[in-house]
């Protein structure tokens, strides 16, 4: 007699049924080409390269920063993109949005490069993955979005509101389950309670009879209560953005070669570093904001140097790394990645800063 066994659930050869379900889930997924190049551009990039990652630039603003977070995710969710690599391409998006959007870690980066979790927590030493901040992190610094223990997931449930998206239930069920979530929004004389997300429509409490008991019409507090999450939602971003921009960061400038209407060349007096800006902001300044503008210039001038330099090094680690080969090493390409130009690396050790070897 047949011994019955669970659909999907019997031995083969070829891999378990939770493969198999994996397999057909990504089939059911079928990218879309910007999903793809999502994927696909974000992957090449080494894992602390976070501003390449998310695909702006070291001057970018907070809301800039949340842009381009919200693209990205949306473009690389493994719920939405059956694209092989887009979960590490996701985890990827996320961990760079962690680093950026938070001040103090911005700023730890742009100084030193690499993960700042990984370079300034105390368990630096045993942290080797570029995800492992998502577990661990530092208790200072953190953004109003983080807490000691968070997933690329939960940041993206965060981010978004807990709810869904295009039909998939990112709040609730598949890899992002975590406990039922249940919003109310509305409230307040002629207003209509609405539900959002949980297993199942919420009943009304009942007397001992099993009649309905009245509910008391709920007040203008309880109706702020419920729309609170989202005002801050809303407000946060637009009131980040509207302070970032008030506060002036001082006159314009640029390096390399003079283009209108930054004409006018300077040197600082410290490092030598050549300059353009505006004539007709610089004339108009004294001799001490003159002195904090050359000391702002240097300051940039090194960090992208800084910055220029961990990726030269980076592309001679991946270029070593990929002569290796299986058995033995290729001479020609470690020949190549031993000679590689480290230009931004030898100008910071000319000017007397250096990055621990390089």
């Amino acid at each position: 007699m047949p011994t019955a066994t669970a659909s999907g659930a019997d031995a083969a050869p070829n891999g378990s049924a939770k493969s198999r379900d994996q397999s057909q889930a990504n089939q059911g997924r079928t990218p879309t080409p910007d999903q793809k190049a999502a994927v696909i551009r974000v992957r090449k990039c080494a894992p602390t390269a976070f501003y390449e990652i998310l695909g702006v630039e070291k001057t970018v603003s907070d809301a800039e920063i949340k842009k381009a977070y919200k693209k990205l995710s949306l473009l690389t969710h493994p719920d939405k993109n059956g694209y092989g690599g887009a979960d590490e391409a996701f985890k990827m998006v996320s961990r760079a949005f962690q680093i950026l959007s938070d001040a103090d870690k911005k700023a730890k980066y742009d100084r030193f490069g690499g993960d700042p979790d990984n370079r300034f927590g105390p368990e630096s030493a045993a942290a080797s993955s570029p995800f492992s901040g998502f577990a661990r992190s530092p208790s200072g610094g953190r953004g109003p979005m983080f807490e000691d223990e968070i997933s690329p997931e939960e940041l993206f449930n965060r981010f978004f509101g807990g709810g869904g998206l295009g039909g998939v239930p990112f709040g609730g069920g598949g890899m992002f389950d975590s406990g039922t979530r249940v919003f109310n929004l509305g409230g307040g004389p002629g207003f209509r309670v609405h539900q959002f997300g949980g297993n199942g429509p919420r009943r009304r409490p009942r007397d001992a009879n099993g009649n309905a008991a009245a509910e008391p019409p709920p007040g203008v507090m309880s109706a702020l209560k419920n729309l609170l999450p989202l005002i801050i939602f809303v407000l946060l971003p637009l009131l980040s953005s509207i302070f970032s921009s008030a506060v002036p960061s001082g006159p314009s400038f640029r390096f390399e070669s003079p283009e209108p209407p930054y004409t006018m060349q300077r040197t600082t007096p410290r490092l030598n570093v050549e300059y353009f800006v505006d004539p007709k902001v610089v004339t108009e300044m004294t001799g001490k904001k003159l002195g904090e503008l050359d000391k702002r210039v240097e300051n940039n001038f090194i960090q992208n140097l800084q910055y220029e330099c961990q990726l030269e090094s980076r592309q001679r680690t991946r270029m070593m790394e990929d002569a290796q080969g299986w058995f033995f090493p290729d001479e020609n390409k470690m020949r190549a990645a031993r000679n590689l130009e480290m230009r931004s690396c030898r100008r910071l050790e000319a000017y007397g800063y250096s990055m621990g070897g390089y």
